[in-house]
């Protein structure tokens, strides 16, 4: 109904400047790409069932879930929301997620850098497991490999300096992801386009134009300009993790 657009639009509002908004964002891209059922709209109202965090966990640990044990029949009362979100918890401990201090509960009730934690641990298992399959020998891929690998391709496609880490302020002016992917496609990059990312301005039409050129090199992108701007290392991890899982495909 039409009298319901004005409460629609300030929620919107609401959520799009919520500090937290950005990677729940991501976060529910990435849960909606592993087909979860139901869609994730929004992330911590979503997941508080704990349905779609254990389809999450099948997916990534196969056969990890006795399904027997979940409560599936919605609506669920509470006590059997926590049911499933503990074990949501019992299952990240067992794969070595850091889960200090959280309960199935603090998922039930949204508490948002709780559900971030999580649901990031699971994404980050997902990205190291699959550069895993795609390398060689099978073996397991460390951030720092992620580091080296995009130093290595960027030294062939460009000028920018190396990287440390993802948190690398380097990183804000878009000029050093440009050089990875014109490492592992030269010519990709248009040098005109390239601006000298010294102001906000600058950084951000650089950070938009490495996006599009990931995504039209076929990587899944979750991350947002505002991201490589900020230096936003979990989404700069994502971002690279990406590119490698194309580059040896």
């Amino acid at each position: 109904p039409l009298e319901d657009t004005g409460e629609h639009a300030e929620l919107d509002d609401y959520l799009f400047h919520d500090q937290y908004d950005r990677e729940a964002r991501a976060f529910a891209l990435w849960l909606n790409s592993l087909n979860v059922d139901p869609f994730v709209n929004y992330l911590f109202e979503d997941i508080k069932d704990g349905i779609v965090l254990l389809q999450a966990f099948d997916t990534i640990f196969p056969g990890s879930v006795n399904w027997k044990k979940v409560n599936t029949r919605r609506p669920l009362m509470r006590f059997k929301q926590i049911e499933n979100t503990n074990m949501a918890v019992d299952l990240g401990q067992a794969h070595n997620f850091s889960l200090v201090g959280i309960q199935g509960a603090d998922l039930t009730d949204g508490v948002p850098t709780l559900v971030l934690a999580v649901v990031w641990q699971l994404m980050r298992a997902n990205i190291l497991q699959t550069l895993a399959s795609l390398s060689s020998h099978g073996q397991r891929v460390t951030d720092q490999d992620m580091v080296q690998w995009a130093n290595r391709v960027a030294q062939t496609g460009g000028q920018a300096q190396p990287i440390r880490s993802f948190s690398d302020p380097a990183l804000a002016s878009g000029r050093f992801l440009l050089d990875v992917l014109n490492g592992m496609k030269p010519g990709v990059v248009d040098p005109q386009l390239v601006t000298p990312g010294r102001s906000d301005e600058d950084m951000k039409q650089n950070a938009k134009y490495a996006i599009s050129i990931a995504r039209k090199l076929g990587a899944t992108i979750f991350l947002l300009p505002e991201d490589i701007v900020e230096v936003k290392p979990k989404m700069i991890l994502t971002f690279i993790g990406s590119l490698m899982a194309i580059h040896h495909t």
